[in-house]
C-alpha cells in the first residue's frame, strides 16, 4: 500500500524529472521554439527538400550581394558600395517573387530600409537573436501551412563595418550618404561576428508541377 510518505517521494521525483527535462531543453536551445518552428538541424525529414530549395535561393541572394559589394569597393570604395549593394540582391528577390508561390528578401532587428521589416513568422526569431553572435546559429524553419519559412543569419564582418559598424568611425561622406539615402537608418553599431540581419524565403513545401 502506498503511504503519504511514498506519495511525497514520488511527487518530488516527478518534479525533479520535469526540471531535468527542462534543463536539457535549455541546454540544447529548444525551450524557446514555438510549435511548428525548428532549428535547421531539427527540421523534420519530410521538409528538408523544401529547406534545400530555399538554401539555393539564399545562396543566390548572398552571392549577388557579395558581388555588388566587391564591385562597389573596387570601383569607388565604401561610398559606392552603399549606393549599390542592395540592388542585385533586391533584383534576385523580386525575380523570385514572380515565380509561383515564392517570396524572398532580407530583414533585421535594426533596419536600414523600413520596407525590409520582418515577416510576422520571422519576427520572434529576429527579436530573440538581436545582438547575438552568429556563431552556432544555422537558421530556422517555420511551418506556414502549404509553405515553409526559412531564415538564415547574415554575419557582420570587417567589410561591413564602414557603413554598419560604429557611427563615430564613419567618414563624413559615409554619414552624409546614409542620412540622405536612409533618413530613418538604424542599421549601425554592429560588432564583429554579430547577426546583422537575416535572409528569408517563403518556399512551397512541394514544387509546382
Amino acid at each position: 500500500m502506498r503511504t503519504r510518505f511514498d506519495n511525497v517521494i514520488i511527487g518530488a521525483a516527478g518534479a525533479a524529472a520535469a526540471l531535468f527535462v527542462a534543463a536539457l531543453a535549455v541546454l540544447h536551445g529548444q525551450s524557446d521554439m514555438a510549435p511548428g518552428t525548428w532549428r535547421i538541424a531539427d527540421v523534420p525529414p519530410e521538409l528538408r527538400t523544401a529547406v534545400s530549395r530555399a538554401d539555393v535561393i539564399i545562396a543566390t541572394m548572398h552571392d549577388a550581394l557579395l558581388w555588388e559589394l566587391q564591385s562597389g569597393f573596387e570601383q569607388g570604395g565604401a561610398l559606392l558600395a552603399i549606393k549599390s549593394c542592395h540592388i542585385d540582391a533586391a533584383r534576385v528577390a523580386e525575380r523570385l517573387g514572380r515565380q509561383e508561390g515564392i517570396a524572398a528578401g532580407r530583414t533585421s532587428d535594426r533596419l536600414r530600409n523600413p520596407l525590409n521589416a520582418p515577416r510576422p513568422w520571422a519576427a520572434p526569431m529576429v527579436k530573440a537573436y538581436a545582438g547575438r553572435q552568429a556563431k552556432g546559429v544555422e537558421g530556422f524553419a517555420v511551418d506556414l501551412g502549404d509553405k515553409l519559412g526559412v531564415m538564415k543569419p547574415i554575419v557582420h564582418n570587417a567589410r561591413c563595418a564602414s557603413c554598419h559598424g560604429r557611427p563615430d568611425k564613419f567618414s563624413t561622406a559615409i554619414r552624409t550618404e546614409l542620412e540622405d539615402r536612409y533618413p530613418s537608418d538604424r542599421a549601425t553599431g554592429f560588432a564583429e561576428g554579430e547577426i546583422r540581419g537575416w535572409y528569408w524565403v517563403e518556399m512551397p513545401k512541394r514544387p509546382s508541377r
